[in-house]
């Protein structure tokens, strides 16, 4: 497999960044949620946020490096009718955007009380924003909706995915997998 994208398929740069993402968002999706029915004197607490935080700079990283990726790389042809390339397009954007939204407001979460984001490894992002009033409370709002979008997306666009895999039969699932028939290595 070749590691760059070319018209017929995607590469395993891209490849592995859509699947370390996907299954990130997952997993901090359901940490976040398990985090919220702790109460305080659960040993974990503390632990798990500073967990989540962590990853999801990770996250917000890859993110960045998966922009960069995607705006320096070709993507390969959409195998589909006009309508549904524009969909795809545009439900990709909405993606990016709201997962770029994720990660700012959870930011913002961390950071409304003006202290820095501390991570693991001793690591601090300085805290860019503060003195807003309910910040936190308005950013944790923001975050909880998006994170509910996100996951309903994840939804339908693995639907999507099965759909022109096993009905339309246009091998969308099998490029995104790296087992796409139709490519020749060169």
């Amino acid at each position: 497999m070749k590691w760059k994208n070319d018209q017929a398929a995607w590469g395993w740069v891209s490849i592995s960044l859509h699947w370390i993402m996907a299954l990130m968002a997952i997993g901090l999706f359901l940490l976040g949620k398990y985090m919220m029915t702790l109460d305080y004197y659960h040993p974990l607490y503390q632990r798990l946020p500073d967990l989540h935080r962590s990853l999801g700079v990770l996250f917000a990283l890859l993110l960045v490096l998966r922009l960069l990726w995607r705006w320096m790389n070709p993507l390969p042809v959409i195998q589909a009718s006009p309508g549904e390339r524009v969909l795809a397009l545009l439900m990709h954007r909405l993606f990016y955007l709201v997962m770029a939204t994720i990660v700012a407001s959870g930011y913002l979460i961390s950071t409304a009380d003006g202290h820095p984001l501390a991570l693991y490894g001793g690591l601090e992002l300085p805290a860019l924003v503060s003195g807003v009033d309910n910040l936190e409370d308005r950013a944790g709002a923001m975050h909880g909706f998006l994170t509910w979008l996100l996951a309903g997306m994840l939804v339908l666009h693995a639907a999507a995915a099965l759909k022109h895999q096993y009905i339309d039969r246009d091998h969308s699932l099998s490029r995104m997998l790296g087992m796409y028939p139709g490519r020749r290595e060169k």
